[in-house]
């Protein structure tokens, strides 16, 4: 089975972004206002990649982290904002690591789809 990956990101989004990548399953969403009913779904993604700023009226990538944290989210959260501000404001609310730049997205995804 596919390890279940969600990515918010309203750039990606927009440009109807698509990942195929082997032993992954990756869901693109363009805004986190609705992180709690994506990660209540079944099947849950087993990791999260955030981004921090995706409009001014939809939720910022540290109130989701705040969210899911506290509705129990146990699965890895990582943030990749291209500011390294908020990437540490987004580790500070509950992220497990953070992306130095999202151009590395990819290439984590790639090596995440060969350890799964």
């Amino acid at each position: 089975m596919a390890l279940q990956v969600a990515v918010f990101d309203d750039v990606l989004a927009a440009r109807r972004e698509v990942f195929h990548i082997p032993g992954l399953d990756v869901e693109v969403f363009g805004h986190a206002d609705d992180v709690l009913c994506v990660i209540e779904a079944n099947p849950a993604p087993s990791v999260i990649f955030m981004d921090y700023a995706m409009g001014w009226d939809h939720a910022t990538g540290v109130d989701a982290i705040r969210a899911a944290r506290k509705a129990g989210y146990r699965g890895r959260i990582v943030a990749m904002s291209s500011d390294p501000a908020a990437n540490a404001a987004m580790v500070e609310a509950g992220a497990d690591e953070a992306l130095p730049q999202k151009a590395h997205l990819r290439s984590y995804l790639v090596a995440l789809g060969k350890s799964g």
